[in-house]
């Protein structure tokens, strides 16, 4: 039991980790200034291009994928249980990122549809486990 519950550990703090780093890199990528007060840093996600927010949105697609696949490889049961479990888990994070920081609207309205089917790529993770176990 406690490993199951690590490796859903371990999938959500991979796929935070994940996100941070990406931020971290987009924010380069797009931004020149390296340090910006909170005010200012605020509208400027406002203002941000919109390529910005769909490399965001992909990159937290494909990190919900790899921390579904992280969980599904350290449980010992249940893969995709607990794959879609951290799918879920990961979903409520990406609702609270969304709303309590200041994207724009069009970008609240779009990302809800789509961090539903996150669960489900997660679940897709477990399946590519077992896959793999069971040719073992």
């Amino acid at each position: 039991m406690f490993r199951n519950v690590l490796s859903v550990l371990a999938g959500v703090m991979v796929n935070i980790i994940e996100m941070f780093y990406t931020i971290k890199f987009l924010k380069k990528w797009f931004i020149e200034i390296q340090f910006l007060p909170l005010k200012k840093f605020k509208s400027l996600i406002i203002e941000a291009p919109t390529e910005f927010f769909i490399v965001l949105i992909f990159f937290y697609a494909f990190g919900t994928l790899l921390g579904g696949v992280i969980t599904a490889f350290f449980a010992k049961n249940a893969k995709k249980a607990y794959a879609i479990l951290t799918g879920f888990i990961l979903f409520i994070i990406a609702l609270f990122h969304v709303f309590f920081f200041p994207f724009p609207l069009w970008i609240k309205i779009i990302i809800l549809p789509l961090f539903l089917p996150f669960s489900y790529i997660s679940y897709m993770g477990g399946n590519f486990v077992e896959l793999l176990q069971r040719k073992k």
